[in-house]
């Protein structure tokens, strides 16, 4: 199967570099290259700057949450997502073919979807349209944020009340933000293409069996996809809760200006992992409705044969009639029709939506605990360690 999430500019560049493989040892050099080269140069700017911590939360480079937050965290974790999610995601593909869902002389359109799909992500042209999308997207933000100098107070030189980039803030301007948007972005066209791929897969003839106990005519392993992506979704939202934190700290937004905010953007975190599935509430709608017709005609079959089998009188029933198997067969029966009536038209549960809200919410204890009156201790014990 050519299945892999894993083909962009800066892995071909790690692999010619000899850094590949599966070890933990690759996967943390893989991760702590790009945060080195984002994060030393700021911090040894700063600290030669006398802003690396100035004595205030609200000014100091090692106090701002959204940098560091997008650097120390976000950056590593994205990168190591790929190696975590791209096999489990190829188990998810391979089920279809292992459980039979996918018909045999189906198989070669299956796996045609998956390697079509899959080019467009292989391209060194999609890797260059990312980037000026991520370039022209930080000169916007640029642009706005030189209206709110405080959001960028160790960034900028001011000299004659004219207010330019010093280095950090170029620094962060050409290398950080637009490497983490990068890395952002790819992500983004990855579930992207998931979503096309199993789009694709559920206009197949599936072998669909709505009596199957997951209650999601054999799909149930799907929902274990939106698990999968958990790591993303604690990455994305480490970024957002760090810019929040800043607003927060520094132009004294509270949590209830933001609780709206938030709120949308669990939403759309939830879409933008489940949207993906959707695609398959047609063929289970149809697979229950076949199988409810099925189901009704055998029924009614084994009902008649059993009607006769239990058609004695009261003086006619003997000890015996107790050790027939019709019963337990009509039982089992019963279990059977019941797991089609019960089944669910979308192949994922609240279980599976768990772990990805939890993984969302983290990096939100900290904006709720900025809330609390800490930020004088936190402050206080920044200035006894420096």
């Amino acid at each position: 199967m050519d299945f892999s999430f894993e083909n962009h500019a800066y892995n071909t560049v790690i692999a010619k570099a000899g850094i590949a493989g599966k070890s933990m040892k690759a996967q943390i050099t893989r991760a702590t290259i790009p945060m080195a080269i984002c994060w030393i140069p700021m911090a040894v700017y700063t600290a030669l700057n006398g802003t690396f911590w100035t004595g205030d939360i609200t000014n100091s480079f090692i106090t701002s949450f959204d940098t560091q937050a997008r650097i120390l965290v976000s950056i590593p974790i994205f990168i190591i997502a790929e190696k975590l999610i791209t096999p489990r995601l190829e188990l998810i593909l391979n089920q279809f073919i292992n459980a039979g869902i996918v018909l045999r002389e189906d198989r070669n359109k299956f796996l045609e979807i998956i390697r079509k799909r899959t080019h467009f992500l292989k391209s060194h042209w999609t890797d260059l349209a990312v980037f000026v999308v991520c370039y022209l997207q930080v000169i916007i933000v640029l642009l706005y944020e030189s209206t709110s100098t405080s959001l960028l107070s160790w960034q900028i030189n001011v000299v004659d009340g004219e207010h330019n980039l010093n280095f950090v803030g170029i620094w962060s301007t050409v290398i950080v933000r637009p490497f983490l948007l990068f890395l952002f972005y790819r992500w983004l066209l990855r579930i992207i293409v998931w979503g096309t791929i199993l789009r694709k897969v559920s206009k197949l003839d599936l072998n669909l069996f709505a009596v199957h106990p997951d209650l999601c005519g054999g799909l149930g392993f799907l929902g274990y996809s939106i698990r999968y992506f958990s790591p993303v979704a604690l990455a994305i939202s480490t970024t957002v809760a760090g810019n929040m934190a800043d607003f927060m700290l520094i132009e004294g937004m509270h949590l209830a200006e933001l609780k709206y905010a938030i709120a949308g953007y669990f939403l759309l975190i939830t879409l933008l992992f489940t949207l993906p599935l959707i695609p398959f509430i047609s063929k289970l709608i149809d697979a229950r409705e076949e199988s409810i017709f099925e189901n009704n005609d055998f029924a009614n079959g084994m009902y008649r044969e059993f009607r006769k089998v239990i058609s004695k009188g009261f003086d006619e029933v003997n000890i015996e009639d107790l050790k027939k198997p019709y019963y337990s067969s009509t039982t089992d029966l019963n279990g059977v029709i019941e797991n089609a009536l019960k089944m669910k038209f979308i192949p994922f549960t609240l279980k599976d939506m768990i772990p990805i809200w939890t993984m969302a919410a983290i990096p939100f204890l900290g904006v709720i605990i900025i809330e609390i009156p800490v930020a004088e201790l936190f402050q206080t014990i920044i200035s006894f360690v420096m």
